[in-house]
């Protein structure tokens, strides 16, 4: 039986969402392992937003629930940080203890990226958070392809 990863990140908010999930599938099956991703769930006809909102969130804690483990894409979006909800995911991921890789489209240290307000920035070296950076196996990856190949090594595939 295969492994499921659960593919966490900001992707299906891109206008080719579905098409990122199908990669995702593709490199999970090529490295032996089965994708789980928010595209899998079929959104239903709920009355309102909040609704809606309320079924995501448990259909998608039901995939991470599956899963054996995470890939998550850890790339800025909508500022300095990854997405809110993945920042979650790797949360909740971690809390089952389960194992997280990352990969990014911006490995450059986060202080760079955050505008200097006034307040204090983290300085750790890291590529975002410090709680993000600690929940995420070492190195952050440039691609999805190169956290599967590190995946598919820690479990020996």
């Amino acid at each position: 039986m295969a492994q499921h990863v659960y593919l966490a990140g900001p992707d299906v908010f891109y206008p080719n969402a579905a098409e990122h999930a199908e990669q995702g599938r593709q490199l999970a099956q090529r490295y032996g392992f089965e994708a789980l991703t928010p595209m899998d769930n079929q959104l239903p006809s709920l009355p309102d937003g909040p609704s809606m909102a309320a079924w995501i969130f448990a259909k998608n804690i039901e995939l991470i629930q599956r899963a054996d483990f995470v890939i998550a894409n850890l790339s800025p979006f909508r500022g300095p940080s990854a997405d809110a909800g993945t920042i979650w995911e790797v949360g909740y991921a971690r809390g089952r203890e389960l194992p997280v890789w990352g990969y990014s489209s911006d490995a450059s240290e986060y202080r760079a990226r955050v505008v200097d307000d006034g307040l204090a920035i983290e300085d750790f070296g890291g590529y975002d958070n410090l709680m993000i950076t600690e929940s995420v196996k070492q190195p952050l990856h440039s691609s999805l392809e190169q956290a599967f190949e590190a995946a598919a090594h820690y479990f020996q595939r």
